[in-house]
């Protein structure tokens, strides 16, 4: 599954549905996506943009019901949802050459994604049976 920056908050939500139906998650930060995922920036600290955007809880409830899980385990901030599907087995990645141009550091990134070059993402979508780009 390819994202960019323009629907990633709505991504979440398909992939843990996805792996809900057993099917295997790919997530890839690409274009300006990769700058979600960026820790630090002008408030500093070890934040990523994702971490600091709260679910709304009408959609944590939607969620919840949808899901049929309980609403403590629904996360409160799409940072938290990055590592609830990296938890469930989602694979998550970040184009090492669009890292490049928006100059982030692979020490800047949420540890639990994994910059990969060109070649491991042509890798990925030969691999693939769905693409869905948001």
């Amino acid at each position: 599954m390819k994202i960019d920056d323009a629907q990633i908050y709505a991504v979440p939500n398909v992939a843990w549905t996805a792996l809900k139906k057993n099917h295997h998650v790919v997530i890839l930060f690409d274009a300006s996506g990769v700058t979600a995922i960026k820790k630090g920036g002008f408030f500093g600290g070890d934040q990523s943009p994702l971490d600091k955007a709260k679910l709304p809880e009408r959609e944590r409830q939607s969620l919840s019901a949808q899901l049929g899980v309980s609403i403590e385990e629904v996360p409160k901030n799409y940072g938290e949802y990055i590592h609830l599907l990296k938890n469930k087995g989602v694979k998550l990645y970040a184009n090492k050459t669009m890292m490049l141009l928006y100059k982030i550091d692979v020490d800047e990134i949420d540890k639990a994604i994994t910059p990969i070059n060109l070649g491991k993402m042509v890798e990925l979508f030969e691999a693939a049976d769905t693409y869905v780009a948001y």
